[in-house]
């Protein structure tokens, strides 16, 4: 379960493809509201984009999107979207 404010917590998303030459990655969001923005992430284990969620960026209650992003030789890639459901803790 990940709830909103958490930034314990760590978004993993394996691609399956192999990225090595990535020229760029990230990991694109889609907020409950319909906001929408993009994380700068790392690369592990070849096919997996990591990002460290940092304070302030788990900010509302409800189904999150997320989705791959990759740049390779100016060719455009998208993973699958991904869906969470984020919960409101009792002490917020």
């Amino acid at each position: 379960m990940i709830y909103v404010n958490q930034s314990l917590l760590r978004i993993e998303l394996d691609t399956e493809t192999d990225l090595t030459g990535v020229d760029a990655m990230k990991i694109l969001y889609e907020k409950p509201d319909g906001t929408t923005g993009e994380w700068t992430v790392t690369l592990a284990s070849g096919t997996k984009l990591l990002y460290n969620v940092q304070a302030g960026d788990i900010d509302q209650a409800g189904t999150w999107k997320f989705q791959a992003y990759v740049d390779i030789n100016g060719s455009i890639g998208y993973g699958r979207i991904v869906r969470e459901k984020i919960s409101q803790s009792i002490n917020v």
